[in-house]
């Protein structure tokens, strides 16, 4: 897994080798990418395994689990997070 700590991040905007994939270990899956409203980075991730939560949404030092996309998605619209969408490459704004 390659990570870079999120809350340590200082540069502006995106980093260049953010990929949502590049967060995905053996137990999640790095799905969707986006950004807050500071530009950092933030990553919606699936559980590998059968867990109730299976899906988290990491941004700074914060993790947040909810049961399905769509929550993740709606927390994330609700606190002005811009994600990009599936085929949409990180360095578009």
């Amino acid at each position: 897994m390659n990570f870079i700590p999120y809350g340590i991040y200082t540069g502006k905007g995106m980093p260049p080798e953010f990929n949502p994939s590049n967060y995905s270990d053996k137990f999640y899956d790095g799905v969707r990418g986006g950004y807050d409203r500071k530009n950092n980075p933030v990553v919606i991730m699936h559980c590998k395994r059968d867990d109730p939560y299976r899906w988290k949404v990491v941004y700074g030092f914060s993790t947040v689990f909810f049961e399905n996309f769509k929550e993740a998605m709606d927390f994330c619209n609700s606190h002005e997070m811009r994600m990009f969408k599936e085929n949409e490459d990180s360095h578009h704004e």
